[in-house]
């Protein structure tokens, strides 16, 4: 496979963007007009960032499948496509030479670590990270002579990349089968739906205590030793070994007051990363806790560190302890010693508590095999894609087709209990109460109080807020602005806008039988709503 080194610029051109000034942008298409894009428009994709210029020729546009690159700030060299448009300023458009690389082929060059390491170095040299075409010329790679050969290496990166985001995709559901699992046998633990018998947090634990940082600060750290636990290596249900730090004996002898157990739950009390919550990973034992994390040590008799662990990470608990250490407006976030240890935690029997436990080290062995699979996959997809890079293109097919043979077997075994966590994903949703609405809107709008039940929030419906006014808080009479306190206060992943709401109900009044009525009520000389009795969703 015959390949030929360039530099980046002898392949590719590049347009810089254009910005319009703030006051043309609209929120809403429009004839004429054309989407605004920037970086956040394919890094975060929400409705609300969406903006409208006017059509000109002076814009820089761009298609579907065009390669642009973030060119300042924290998202240099983030490599952006998937959008059409006009962009902006802080992206650079590809323009590839097709004569000599493809488009997908240069993808896989811009997104490869050499590449990305070599922006991360430019960019640290300026004041505000940023990179120029000069600079991009300093960046050479091989690329294959003929054409055919690129879509053959394209294609075996395209199929590995498909095996990463799979594992990926079945990590995130198994997180999910684990939260329903948990709701499922035990409920919302806010607000306790059966009634389980409620403990302040210090009548189930043995211990609830900080810990300290060594004489000394950072210089008392060593490359091994006994592991010293800060709050950035804690994640919720997860662990962060990466920034792992290490001290020695004498220093850990000073800390013998928050000496870390076996199955102690692991919790940060202050700062950016508050109430994030993990049990500790036993094989990183001795261990000590600095003074940002709490070790909270479940009384076994009472409580499992598994249970107590995703009772304080679950979606509304986490939301109101979140609300308690003040993210929303303190100058520093904290939660107290005396607040966690008067947390009203409900404390299940202890033999439902035990079977959960044992659901969960069942799906983390799974998990482990996962995160295995996937890190395996990701090294083979680096690897491939350097060798590309590098010229060394003639063994490409045999390391493949050798990765295959070892990752494919692997597959049918995932795929059953992927299979099995989705049919139980389906049962819990199936038990939804009927709203009685048409079939079609009836599964739909269970499929939003599954995801509700298990994630805290939910998308907006129309007929899915139709659904609440009529089961939820609205026995008499309201007013509109009633209703709309009331859904700002619910959890939407998205607030809609007032409009939208007013726009709704008026379409709902003049329906052929509406759900909802206008009364005048002379009292208070305002106009009211009022649920129609026979109204079903």
């Amino acid at each position: 496979m015959e390949a030929k080194e360039y530099r980046l610029t002898d392949v590719c051109d590049f347009q810089g963007g254009t910005q319009p000034p703030k006051e043309e942008w609209i929120n809403e298409p429009r004839e004429g007009y054309v989407r605004m894009l920037q970086i956040r428009d394919f890094t975060q994709d929400k409705s609300e960032h969406v903006g409208y210029v006017k059509d000109t020729q002076k814009l820089s546009k761009c298609k579907e499948d065009d390669i642009l690159i973030g060119r300042y700030g924290a998202s240099v060299g983030k490599i952006l496509t998937g959008h059409s448009g006009a962009f902006n300023v802080a992206i650079i458009k590809t323009i590839p030479k097709q004569e000599l690389i493809t488009k997908k082929y240069l993808y896989y060059v811009l997104t490869g670590t050499a590449f990305q390491n070599f922006i991360s170095t430019i960019g640290a040299r300026a004041a505000q990270a940023g990179f120029n075409k000069e600079d991009l010329s300093h960046f050479k790679f091989y690329v294959p002579t003929n054409i055919k050969d690129q879509h053959k290496i394209v294609d075996v990166l395209d199929k590995n990349k498909q095996i990463i985001n799979k594992r990926g995709v079945s990590i995130k559901l198994l997180e999910t089968f684990l939260e329903m699992k948990y709701l499922e046998m035990f409920g919302n633990p806010l607000n306790n739906p059966k009634n389980w018998e409620t403990l302040p947090l210090f009548k189930v634990t043995t211990k609830v205590g900080s810990g300290s940082t060594p004489r000394g600060g950072k210089d008392s750290y060593f490359k091994s030793g006994i592991s010293f636990i800060r709050s950035l290596n804690i994640y919720d249900l997860g662990f962060e070994y990466k920034n792992l730090a290490f001290i020695d004996e004498t220093q850990a002898a000073l800390l013998k007051n928050v000496i870390v157990n076996e199955r102690d739950v692991l919790f940060n009390i202050t700062g950016a990363s508050v109430c994030r919550c993990t049990i500790v990973p036993s094989h990183i034992l001795p261990a000590r806790v600095n003074q940002h994390v709490s070790i909270l040590r479940p009384n076994s008799d009472l409580i499992t560190s598994e249970y107590l662990a995703f009772t304080l990470v679950s979606k509304s608990f986490k939301k109101y302890l979140l609300g308690m250490a003040g993210v929303a407006g303190a100058t520093r976030e904290a939660l107290t010693k005396e607040q966690l240890e008067n947390l009203q935690i409900p404390v299940p029997d202890i033999i439902l508590q035990r079977k959960f436990t044992e659901i969960i080290l069942q799906a983390n062995k799974f998990k482990e095999y996962l995160i295995k699979s996937k890190t395996e996959v990701i090294e083979l997809f680096d690897s491939l894609s350097q060798k590309a890079l590098k010229g060394t293109l003639d063994i490409i097919e045999k390391i493949y087709i050798e990765a295959e043979l070892r990752i494919q077997p692997k597959i049918s075994v995932e795929l059953i209990s992927i299979g099995q966590i989705n049919k139980e994903l389906e049962e819990f949703h199936k038990i939804q109460l009927h709203t009685g609405a048409p079939e079609e809107i009836d599964n739909k709008i269970r499929q939003l109080e599954t995801e509700l039940s298990i994630k805290g929030e939910v998308r907006y419906w129309d007929e899915y807020v139709k659904y609440k006014i009529i089961k939820g808080n609205f026995a008499g009479p309201f007013t509109f602005d009633q209703l709309w306190q009331e859904i700002t206060k619910f959890p939407f992943e998205t607030v809609p806008e007032y409009d939208e709401v007013a726009s709704l109900i008026f379409k709902c009044l003049e329906e052929e039988t509406p759900f909802l009525k206008q009364i005048f009520n002379k009292e208070k000389n305002q106009i009211e709503l009022i649920v129609n009795e026979t109204s079903q969703v």
